[in-house]
């Protein structure tokens, strides 16, 4: 018979689809690896915090701040369990006094605390919203980051943040069973995000410009959906004006996204958007043996072979010209780049694996022997 005060008692309180996005999507993911963890007996509550949909204003943030308030009377009702465990998934904005509320109710009764953090506006602009966050959270809760040049640059801010351990998003984006390899024809060059000046849109276009001025046998193939009016009147003039070299597929999704990353080349990030962080699409298509070009921004430095990486100082065209040169000629080259940019992903996603198996150890505490041996999460900078 099961010892309940060995037994974790856990209460997962975040954003769940709907909507779907990134933080609801891991937020689910480890949700749903607690609630089947093995032989390790656990309780798992749920505190959903989505109203379900994104934005602000009245409406919304009444409707959150009545979530919070439950999420927070249902830790207070935890009170008295053993084993009591908390995880939540930070928000930004003014979202953080939603987290710092529940962290600090956390604390207060007792629990074991960790907080996910997605997004890298904090450290590209250090915020006293988040350094309150951290004082309230307690120098003993677990946070969580996307790579270890994120969770160093966190801790260096917040001296509060005094434990800490990172988990990649590479975990959603399994490798293809082989790598691609060059085809003959055009080098095609994809694109893939909410398609906008911060993702680097005008930029892909002068790419293209400057290749076909070099004789360059090329085509840009773009897909996701404009961020707004003047995004999609670029995207428009762009598919008009380069006489068939510019294809748009519009949003693509499962099926679609699959036929996406198999038909390009190449796949070229050239971001500016100041908090960029860990973008998936950069997984997906090293997943799919696609080697990927982008600027040096969050975690992308960790997360893409070096020779792709251009330094923010630099001027991207003229930094990947040489590269789009000799694959365009080179399909030898090419097919190399592709092995090289699976073999990454390949290992992206060990490990994406192996830190989501220690932030549930972190959770919910290590599996049995009979489970196999657990991952131990990481002591940080202290």
């Amino acid at each position: 018979m099961t010892d309940r005060r060995n037994t974790p008692h856990i209460v997962v309180s975040g954003r769940l689809p709907p909507p779907m996005d990134g933080m609801s999507r891991v937020t689910a993911l480890v949700l749903d690896r607690l609630r089947n963890r093995g032989p390790v007996e656990a309780t798992v509550e749920v505190a959903d915090l989505s109203p379900g949909w994104n934005g602000g204003g009245l409406r919304y943030h009444a409707a959150k701040a009545m979530r919070v308030l439950l999420a927070g009377l249902r830790l207070a009702a935890g009170a008295t369990i053993p084993g009591r465990r908390f995880y939540m998934p930070v928000d930004s904005g003014l979202g953080i006094f939603y987290t710092a509320a529940l962290a600090g109710t956390a604390r207060l009764f007792g629990y074991e605390r960790t907080l996910h953090h997605h997004s890298f506006a904090t450290i590209s602009k250090p915020t006293w919203r988040m350094s309150l966050l951290t004082r309230v959270a307690g120098a003993d809760c677990m946070h969580v980051l996307l790579c270890p040049a994120m969770q160093m640059r966190f801790q260096a801010l917040y001296p509060a943040a005094r434990t800490a351990m990172s988990v990649s998003n590479a975990i959603f984006s399994p490798p293809v069973p082989r790598p691609r390899h060059g085809k003959t024809g055009p080098l095609r060059i994809g694109h893939l995000s909410n398609l906008c000046a911060d993702k680097g849109l005008d930029t892909l276009f002068s790419l293209l410009r400057a290749l076909r001025s070099e004789g360059v046998d090329v085509k840009l193939v773009l897909a996701g959906p404009g961020l707004g009016r003047m995004d999609n009147a670029l995207v428009a003039a762009g598919v008009a004006a380069f006489d068939g070299d510019v294809e748009y597929r519009g949003p693509v999704d499962d099926d679609a996204k699959a036929a996406f990353y198999r038909d390009i080349d190449v796949f070229v990030f050239p971001t500016r958007y100041r908090n960029e962080a860990q973008p998936l699409v950069l997984f997906e298509a090293m997943a799919a043996g696609v080697p990927v070009l982008a600027y040096d921004r969050g975690c992308i430095g960790s997360d893409i072979p070096r020779p792709g990486l251009v330094p923010q100082d630099r001027d991207f065209i003229q930094a990947v010209l040489p590269a789009l040169r000799l694959w365009a000629k080179d399909r030898d080259a090419l097919a190399l780049a592709s092995e090289q940019a699976h073999a990454r992903a390949r290992a992206a996603h060990e490990a994406g694996h192996s830190g989501l198996d220690a932030l549930l150890d972190r959770i919910a505490g290590p599996l049995s022997e009979a489970a196999g041996p657990a991952v131990r999460p990481k002591r940080a900078m202290g």
